[in-house]
């Protein structure tokens, strides 16, 4: 619970995106003070209304003159995802890492940062904070750096995120390349659905559940790595669900899965931390949200900007210089 939030000012670095746009919702209905920092990578325009200012993570100038205004910072910006990340290993370096690095030094309040589960890699084993790691990809080896970096600081909360899924707000894009969120649409769309390998498993959560938790971490006392999830299942079980939620049929393939990610967590330590009261949507919520989404054709899964990789290739194909200062 936060107290005092007429003294909390916050800062959401990258709340124009999906993520944030779910967290500013909840700011919003909690009348907690916030603004938006946001470079509109996915977007044209941004017509929330609330405070947003127009800004790149790499422009230090800029931010040193506004971060003393803000007591606590949830940095979500970044290049989000294995492929994407895959593009320019030397983009993903210059805003998934060095901003924060900068961040560390400059800024004193409370930081809550967004770091993901897929830092674990490939375990069989039920895995806790403490668990080992094995980053695969060079998005998970950038967010598990950050945690490093972020260790510097005294009041720092890091949330290991599970897959997200759901719809955000309705402001900023459908996400598609998320599991439940593509195969949903797929089952409506095709009427089938096929799904590679099947036992690997994956910790999901509703994007409105990780708004709720990220809020509750500002009035939190809470400090360190904190997995945030709220169901953990195989890709054949979540299949099956959308299966039968959308009447289409499922079939496995024998074609090998290439993502070699395979981890469940554990959440004891968040829930003892108070930091998942409030959480409250399934998989099965998630899955009747974006099938109607798709029964009404509010979002098609032929626009490139519904997936991060497809995105931003195409932007840099274009030229654009989409991180220029």
């Amino acid at each position: 619970m936060i107290r005092n939030s007429q003294k909390i000012n916050v800062l959401v670095v990258g709340g124009a995106g999906y993520i944030g746009g779910a967290i500013t919702d909840v700011l919003l209905a909690k009348k907690i003070s916030f603004s938006v920092y946001d470079k509109l990578v996915y977007e044209h325009q941004y017509m929330k209304p609330v405070d947003f200012i127009y800004g790149d993570i790499r422009d230090y100038k800029r931010l040193k003159s506004i971060l003393p205004k803000y007591t606590h910072i949830i940095w979500l910006a970044a290049i989000v995802g294995d492929p994407g990340c895959q593009i320019d290993e030397w983009m993903t370096r210059a805003v998934n890492v060095e901003p924060v690095k900068w961040l560390v030094k400059n800024y004193k309040g409370r930081i809550l940062f967004a770091s993901t589960c897929s830092v674990y890699g490939k375990s069989v084993s039920m895995l806790d904070e403490l668990s080992p790691t094995q980053p695969l990809s060079l998005y998970a080896k950038s967010k598990l750096e950050v945690e490093s970096v972020l260790a510097k600081h005294p009041n720092v909360l890091i949330y290991r995120v599970g897959t997200a899924y759901g719809v955000s707000d309705h402001h900023s894009r459908i996400r598609l390349d998320l599991a439940v969120n593509l195969l949903s649409f797929k089952a409506v769309n095709e009427g089938k659905l096929t799904y590679f390998g099947g036992t690997q498993w994956r910790p999901f959560i509703h994007v409105k559940d990780i708004a709720r938790a990220f809020v509750n971490g500002l009035g939190s006392s809470a400090k360190g790595i904190y997995n945030l999830t709220t169901e953990n299942s195989q890709i054949k079980d979540l299949a099956k669900k959308i299966g039968k939620l959308t009447n289409c049929k499922v079939e496995a393939t024998e074609q090998p899965f290439q993502d070699e990610r395979n981890y469940h967590v554990d959440t004891d330590k968040a829930k003892k931390a108070g930091l998942l009261k409030g959480l409250k949507y399934n998989l099965g919520h998630g899955i009747k949200e974006m099938a109607t989404l798709a029964s009404l054709n509010r979002a098609s899964s032929e626009e490139p900007v519904h997936f991060n990789e497809k995105h931003l290739a195409g932007l840099m194909k274009d030229n654009k210089k989409i991180w220029k200062k």
